[in-house]
């Protein structure tokens, strides 16, 4: 373990959104320091850190003077250069998750690989770099496919369905990317579902529990457990080899589609997941603590929930100059606020959980306490 009480280990957090926010939030109870790497002062994370580091993710000088104050680094995103992040980082700074396994799973071509090559179950696809290979995307999937960008693709950026291909294919916005693109079959699915992998770096693997995710506007509208599928188990089997191989450290979100035929990944993400905030409140141990855990080689707790349903409602700005939040909860419910300057049509603003005796009861009490939200 990385952990000395006499001499408090500082975590280095890139990023200064509401994922580091929540992230030093709860590395301040296990007694760590945190710095944060930002852009604004006003970046949600930086309103509760006192070391701050204002910098650019892309200037090899500051990410150097930053990494140089930190025992240990981590990340809100996967989208890093990491090549500059290994020229900026010393020795002896441990990182987690390694830059290999985020460079590997920040680009959706090799991320795809990964799956394919641990057989886990994902959306046929194609590597699309140019109109002839947009021709035969078409061909191969002609009930439609969903082109996504290698790289920077999030909440529906980068993101485009061609749902007939004999009459529509955009050739536009190849020309308007640098990064190349993905084809995926269109897949018909039951329902979003979502689970998050823990391993650390002693070995240890726990899943959390897994959930079913709701969208609007391809952005996560609300998430609400425990769910079960009997799928599941198989998927956890396979993403432990995956993570034993890659020797990930820290939390692992995978994105899943229900279908007729069983569970399939859809995406990854290597960090801390929208869809696990309902663990701040919903389990004995949070996604922010577990990934904290992982990676600095303290103890994983087994995963308990408090309540035998959950739900987790986003707050999703409207636009609004005047915002007006209800503060009351609704039953055992908590809000998460996170600070943001501005409010955007769509933009993430903060999120409520609520905990029930059923998954259903405490959707509908979030949903009922929401409307108390003026965004």
């Amino acid at each position: 373990s990385l952990y000395n009480a006499d001499e408090p280990l500082t975590i280095g957090i890139l990023g200064g959104g509401q994922l580091a926010r929540m992230m030093a939030l709860s590395a301040y109870p296990l007694g760590f320091e945190v710095s944060i790497f930002a852009t604004h002062a006003s970046d949600p994370a930086a309103q509760v850190c006192g070391n701050t580091h204002l910098g650019s993710l892309q200037d090899q000088k500051d990410l150097s003077k930053f990494l140089s104050g930190v025992d240990a680094v981590t990340f809100e995103s996967e989208f890093v250069d990491t090549e500059i992040l290994s020229r900026s980082l010393p020795s002896s700074v441990k990182v987690f998750p390694s830059l290999a396994a985020i460079e590997c799973i920040q680009d959706r071509l090799t991320q795809k690989q990964l799956l394919d090559r641990f057989k886990i179950p994902t959306s046929p696809w194609r590597e699309v770099s140019s109109s002839k290979d947009l021709d035969l995307a078409a061909q191969d999937f002609p009930e439609g496919f969903v082109l996504k960008q290698r790289r920077f693709g999030y909440d529906g950026y980068g993101t485009t369905i061609v749902r007939n291909p004999k009459k529509e294919l955009p050739q536009e916005t190849l020309k308007n990317s640098k990064f190349g693109f993905i084809a995926e079959n269109l897949i018909q699915f039951k329902r979003e579902l979502a689970v998050v992998f823990v391993r650390s770096s002693s070995g240890d693997f726990l899943a959390l529990p897994l959930v079913e995710s709701v969208q609007q506007d391809s952005r996560c509208f609300s998430v609400v457990g425990p769910v079960q599928h009997k799928g599941i188990a198989k998927i956890a089997k396979l993403f432990k080899s995956l993570m034993k191989e890659l020797d990930y450290q820290g939390v692992l979100a995978v994105e899943l589609f229900e279908t007729s035929k069983g569970l399939i990944v859809n995406e990854l993400a290597p960090r801390v997941h929208n869809s696990a905030h309902y663990t701040q409140d919903a389990l004995n141990c949070d996604q922010f603590e577990f990934h904290l855990r992982a990676g600095l080689g303290l103890d994983l707790p087994p995963v308990e929930l408090l309540k035998p349903g959950f739900a987790m409602v986003n707050l999703l700005g409207g636009g609004r100059k005047q915002i007006q939040l209800a503060r009351t909860p609704v039953g055992v419910g908590k809000l998460h606020w996170y600070g943001k300057s501005e409010n955007r049509a769509g933009r993430k603003l903060g999120h409520i959980n609520v905990l029930a005796k059923t998954s259903s009861a405490a959707l509908k009490a979030a949903l009922k306490w929401r409307k108390g939200f003026q965004l």
